[in-house]
């Protein structure tokens, strides 16, 4: 199972970016190629919470929360994948004050699918481009919600 970690520091209080990350249902406001989401579960965020995610041009990914620590830890499970080359994912999401802002951790690990094991190469490169971009939008949408 391929995995990688992304670190970058967040010119935000951990709360500020808690709270791009509690906005479950609309991580499209700020995470780069992703078209829509929305919530699939009632309810307060909390573990368990399921959204949809659409991808553009195409694809798209069913999600659950299987790890939630207010201001602290978020893990995230791909359940369910559409016309992308992998089957499940896990995105886990540390955060911590660091040096006046936050320090955000994301360990990112996924499994291949047909799709996948067919691309020239690995989509290794497109994941961690791709998650690399949404860290840089969090970034973005924390110091935003900051200023």
């Amino acid at each position: 199972m391929p995995e990688f970690t992304i670190t970058r520091q967040i010119d935000a209080p951990v709360e500020t970016v808690w709270a791009v990350l509690d906005d479950f249902g609309d991580i499209y406001k700020w995470a780069p190629g992703l078209t829509a989401s929305k919530l699939t579960s009632d309810g307060p965020v909390a573990k368990g919470t399921t959204r949809h995610c659409d991808f553009a041009p195409f694809g798209g990914v069913d999600e659950r929360i299987e790890r939630y620590e207010p201001n602290a830890r978020l893990t995230v499970d791909l359940f369910a994948t559409f016309k992308l080359p992998i089957s499940s994912a896990t995105a886990d999401f540390s955060i911590a004050a660091k040096d006046g802002g936050t320090e955000l951790n994301l360990h990112y690990s996924y499994t291949q699918n047909v799709l996948g094991r067919l691309m020239k190469g690995s989509p290794d490169k497109q994941m961690r481009k791709g998650i690399s971009g949404m860290t840089k939008g969090l970034q973005a949408e924390s110091e935003r919600m900051h200023a």
